[in-house]
């Protein structure tokens, strides 16, 4: 499995969206207006208009799920900037081990 790690300026997260639903990536989570300091300063989360507001999405999908998807997600940030941190992980839920 894949954790798909995206950070970009949240007028684009529409796009995204789009593009994880073309993929059929159904689950994710949004965090709004995270703030950071990187390649280009001190990013606030406390501009007057959240339009520039940097925002923060991750999903988990399977590994086949993501490598269909890479294209157009190195196209996105191509286009709109952006980061995007990719990791191998284990999903663990509450179902106990037998």
């Amino acid at each position: 499995m894949k954790k798909v790690e995206l950070i970009f300026e949240s007028v684009y997260e529409n796009r995204l969206l789009e593009l994880f639903k073309k993929h059929e990536i159904n689950g994710y989570t949004i965090i709004r207006d995270i703030e950071g300091y990187g390649g280009h300063g001190l990013k606030t989360a406390d501009d007057v208009s959240d339009i520039f507001s940097n925002i923060y999405i991750f999903a988990v999908c399977e590994s086949h799920k993501y490598d269909d998807m890479d294209k157009d997600i190195r196209i996105f940030l191509a286009r709109h900037g952006g980061k995007c941190i990719l990791s191998d992980v284990m999903l663990l839920l509450g179902t106990p081990k037998k």
